[in-house]
């Protein structure tokens, strides 16, 4: 049955979180405690979107069945070759997380970097002029060290097991920022090196999520060299074991929550040209989450 534009029907218009698998996603509870909170009538759902189907997928935006979504895995690089447009951000950091529909003009746009750094500024982070050490090679470390080096980092160490791909990425970031990349193999010896005077330490890795919540990116054996804030993107279970690592260390942390929150706040405010309720967000996702 051919989706009917809502502009000509009047129904509620849906926002969609586009992913595969996406039943786990916290972001249909937490949007839509967000517009509930403004009184506005938007649905938001998740919508299970195998690879080979994403371009029929992305014509339900132009149709009118969709006014706008979320991009996750593994869909963020393949989505920028279907839509009409995309923003700097996502062009330069290959990847997309939000659409924007614009009356069938499709717009992609990236909120990951921006909502990692709006996360650091509540934790009140400083990363200027320090070296900052990034678990991961694949494109979360991809938004997080271009995130650091524009707040002003001196060097982003990069650990990853695909040293090639750290290769790259460096070079590529490098090219377009002109900051600092190192890659470190990710080895008890390199990580103690490449921690050395580390304000920052962030896991852009999916060790330690849940059901796997017995790993961790840094070895035990390992020390803390410095004192850096250390902050895991994973985000469930609510207290990873790197993160009880640091503070079993004394150290400040944070998991990817807040980043989560963040981005999501963005892409709200992409979608309705509002101040999104961050708050408000945050508790949905906690709720939806821990309860």
């Amino acid at each position: 049955m051919p989706a009917t534009p809502q502009a000509q029907t009047g129904s509620v218009p849906t926002i969609v979180i586009l992913g595969h698998p996406v039943h786990h996603s916290v972001s249909p509870a937490m949007q839509g405690a967000a517009f509930a909170a403004l009184g506005l009538p938007h649905r938001v759902v998740a919508v299970d979107v195998p690879p080979a189907e994403l371009p029929a997928a992305i014509a339900r935006f132009r149709s009118g069945e969709w006014a706008g979504g979320n991009v996750t895995i593994p869909h963020k690089r393949a989505v920028l070759a279907l839509l009409d447009e995309v923003t700097d951000t996502a062009a330069l950091l290959g990847a997309a997380n939000t659409i924007i529909n614009r009356d069938g003009r499709l717009v992609g746009d990236n909120t990951d970097a921006a909502g990692f750094s709006a996360d650091l500024d509540t934790h009140a982070v400083d990363v200027r002029g320090a070296p900052v050490l990034v678990f991961g090679t694949g494109g979360s470390a991809r938004a997080v060290a271009y995130a650091l080096l524009q707040r002003g980092a001196a060097e982003v160490r990069l650990l990853g097991r695909n040293i090639p791909q750290g290769a790259q990425l460096a070079r590529e970031l490098h090219a377009v920022t002109g900051g600092r990349l190192i890659n470190f193999a990710w080895t008890p010896t390199d990580v103690g090196d490449a921690s050395h005077g580390c304000v920052l330490v962030v896991n852009c890795t999916p060790l330690g999520m849940t059901p796997d919540i017995h790993t961790t990116p840094w070895f035990q054996v390992v020390p803390f060299n410095s004192k850096p804030f250390v902050y895991d993107l994973v985000y469930n279970p609510a207290q990873t074991l790197l993160l009880r690592q640091a503070l079993s260390h004394g150290l400040r942390g944070a998991t990817g929550l807040g980043m989560l929150v963040q981005q999501g706040a963005l892409a709200f405010q992409r979608w309705t040209g509002r101040a999104a309720p961050v708050n408000i967000m945050r508790a949905a996702a906690e709720a939806k989450l821990y309860a």
